[in-house]
């Protein structure tokens, strides 16, 4: 018996701890109040206020949204407020498709409990602009596809050449504004037919190219002190002269002037302090300089092989990209009257059409031949 005895008050002491929860907790009376005005029961509040954003469900969203809207009425402060309450979300790439609408890529339209770069960018801008689950899931779309239309030629897949054109409802692009005579300009040349064809999406699509700009790495210091709460940024990354926007984050701004740049990156959200971030590119892009070294040798004397064994060439060896710079928009003081009238709202369209988008699929090409 008196062996069985710690056992049992071990179980015992097991199931007390697993029947505990932690209290919730206290509203402010600001928040009591918005509780009270908008009808939400003050334990689910409660609740909604003490757990990460990542661990809401859609009936979650539905309810704290339109409690943020009128608890706080500025725009960026909401999105400093979401993000910041999504930190430690899980980092996972390649999360979101067109599913079902079409089942060339069948991941979902949205997800709540994990993220890569964009879909944070883009989940958290919806839930700040959104009043209920319909209007973020809504605008989610509009911020994902080229005017709402949802379908895999519609979405914003490149960066520079898609996200900042097609969501110039949404923020104004303050590159050049910020860094003046020390920008850098480059041309993107885009090949979306062949970026089709190779994830198997029968359209085709003439090639296009764009000029845009950038804050170079060496400028960076002199911009700091010019950012926002809420501006987003676009990492630009390359080797050379073949650049590209790598990676999306969001840039808060603290009342004693402190910058922080917040981003989903392995292994989840984080925020960092963006001097701590350059410095860590500068060491990143020494080490990858002495890294290129030797194969830049190795590749131009591959070159030159080349040019005499056009029949035999051999392939050149991969090189590690840089971290050239950055981009920047301003999110508007109102984006969503940029793009409705009063009276009207968000609603998902599913109308898979692009003008310069052609279907280039056989099976398209014999039914269009049995109409009269």
């Amino acid at each position: 018996m008196s062996q069985k005895l710690p056992l049992f008050i071990l179980t015992l002491i097991l199931i007390l701890f697993a029947g505990c929860k932690a209290p919730l907790p206290e509203l402010s009376p600001a928040d009591q109040a918005a509780a009270d005005t908008l009808d939400i029961p003050t334990e689910v509040l409660q609740a909604l206020i003490a757990k990460p954003l990542y661990e809401f469900n859609e009936e979650d969203i539905d309810t704290y949204l339109p409690y943020l809207q009128y608890t706080i009425p500025d725009l960026r402060e909401r999105m400093k407020h979401l993000a910041r309450k999504n930190l430690g979300q899980p980092y996972e790439i390649y999360l979101l498709g067109e599913y079902p609408v079409e089942i060339y890529d069948r991941q979902p339209l949205y997800i709540l409990d994990k993220s890569d770069c964009v879909v944070f960018t883009e989940h958290i801008l919806a839930m700040a602009m959104g009043y209920d689950w319909q209007s973020f899931f809504s605008i989610l779309q509009r911020i994902r596809y080229k005017d709402g239309v949802v379908s895999y030629i519609n979405r914003n897949h490149y960066g520079e050449y898609d996200w900042f054109k097609n969501n110039s409802w949404l923020a104004d692009d303050i590159t050049n504004e910020l860094g003046g005579k020390y920008i850098e300009l480059d041309t993107s040349h885009v090949k979306k037919g062949k970026f089709f064809a190779r994830h198997g999406v029968p359209y085709d699509m003439p090639e296009d190219s764009l000029e845009w700009s950038y804050v170079p790495m060496k400028a960076m210091p002199l911009v700091l002190s010019k950012l926002q709460t809420g501006d987003l940024v676009g990492v630009v990354r390359g080797y050379k002269h073949n650049n590209w926007i790598g990676h999306f984050g969001m840039v808060i701004k603290d009342d004693d002037g402190t910058i922080y740049f917040l981003h989903s990156t392995r292994p989840a959200v984080k925020q960092q302090l963006y001097l701590d971030v350059l410095d860590n590119v500068q060491a990143s892009n020494m080490e990858k300089a002495g890294h290129n070294a030797p194969i830049e040798i190795r590749n131009a004397e591959i070159k030159l092989y080349n040019k005499d064994h056009k029949d035999d060439p051999k392939p050149y060896e991969p090189v590690k990209y840089y971290t050239l710079g950055y981009h920047f928009l301003r999110v508007k003081e109102d984006p969503l009257s940029t793009i409705m009238k009063e009276g009207q709202e968000l609603r998902l369209q599913v109308l898979p059409i692009y003008s310069d988008a052609k279907k280039t699929s056989k099976r398209d090409s014999v039914l269009q031949g049995l109409k009269p």
